[in-house]
């Protein structure tokens, strides 16, 4: 089959499974590799460790696909998927990043690309495909790019001019060949610098420099450890990642993902700060091992019962919840949580 025609085929089954947004890259050497591998020599990545570990995998992607027993590898179908609409059950208060709202994305995305990939074996049984996510150490923003599917904004997120920069990203490596003459998106974002202006604490940097070590979304998802000091009132009530960046973007003011959850836009502030108490409360109350059980299937499961409770602890001192001042006075003996609560006793009472 002409490749054109395995095109037009692919093109009818990632439509057929909802992807409305997606290109073709070839899995050539990654255009910002340098920039990427300066990032990490810098520092500026924390302690996500596998960020460095996976650094030469992510300059030759192919030897690693090899290792894996993918004879050959000649480029990805990628895609960006809207983020979920709807929120996780028990905690539709607090304030949680668009992307960490449903279910995680590592299996719904997983499960719709693996579909396309099954179709497409059926057809090109002497092909082969790897279905990836975030979670493979691949540069996939790069992939993204060089497919078309947006240019990098200030902020490092990809941004397309209609869709803005509320999607996933998910790839098809294949080795059917595709057609590859798609033309990068232009850099859009001008002299606007909304997003490094609103950071609260002024995580990026430079342009398309973003520090994780001063990310709220690192410290309350990625990081292990406590936030330092000089940062948590900065944190503000940011339960869980921080959409500040992308909400300020000009090229999102069409797109309708809020930065607060939708059930709340209908409340009061005095409805809402009743509900951040009841969903915190839970967080408090509960042992780490049931909120990781009752979380399994979200995102939110990443940061842990430790980072949970942390995050809780933190949203308390900023909101000065003096409702939950006996709860958060249980952990100032916690061997990992005791410094954080006594800091916020004082944010509480003070």
């Amino acid at each position: 089959m002409a490749s054109q025609d395995i095109q037009e085929l692919v093109t009818v089954l990632l439509r057929e499974s909802g992807f409305e947004h997606f290109g073709f890259a070839a899995l050539s050497p990654a255009v910002s590799f340098m920039h990427y591998q300066s990032w990490i020599e810098d520092g500026r990545h924390g302690d996500m460790e596998y960020l460095e570990r996976h650094l030469p995998i992510k300059r030759y992607p192919q030897e690693w696909l090899k290792a894996r027993g993918f004879k050959k590898a000649n480029c990805a179908i990628v895609v960006a998927a809207p983020y979920p609409s709807r929120n996780i059950e028990r905690l539709k208060a607090v304030k949680i990043a668009g992307y960490a709202r449903g279910d995680d994305y590592h299996n719904w995305l997983r499960e719709r690309l693996a579909q396309v990939a099954a179709e497409l074996k059926l057809r090109f049984n002497d092909d082969e495909f790897l279905v990836a996510t975030d979670s493979q150490p691949i540069l996939e923003r790069d992939l993204a790019y060089r497919a078309g599917l947006g240019w990098v904004g200030k902020n490092t997120c990809l941004i397309d001019q209609r869709r803005g920069s509320f999607f996933l990203l998910g790839e098809i490596v294949t080795s059917l060949s595709l057609p590859i003459a798609t033309v990068p998106h232009a850099d859009r974002c001008g002299t606007c610098r909304r997003c490094i202006d609103a950071c609260p604490t002024q995580a990026i940097v430079e342009p398309r420099i973003l520090d994780a070590r001063k990310c709220i979304s690192y410290w309350t998802i990625e990081s292990k450890i406590l936030p330092p000091p000089e940062l948590r009132k900065k944190i503000g009530d940011h339960f869980f990642g921080c959409d500040i960046c992308q909400d300020v973007c000009p090229w999102n003011q069409k797109v309708v993902v809020p930065s607060v959850n939708g059930a709340n836009h209908a409340k009061t502030e005095d409805d809402r700060r009743k509900s951040v108490i009841h969903e915190l409360r839970w967080i408090l109350e509960s042992s780490s091992t049931s909120l990781e059980r009752a979380l399994e299937a979200t995102p939110l499961s990443r940061a842990r019962g430790f980072g949970l409770k942390r995050n809780a602890i933190i949203v308390c001192a900023n909101l000065k919840l003096i409702e939950l001042r006996e709860l958060v006075a249980r952990y100032s003996t916690d061997s990992r949580l005791g410094e954080l609560a006594s800091w916020a006793l004082y944010e509480i009472d003070c």
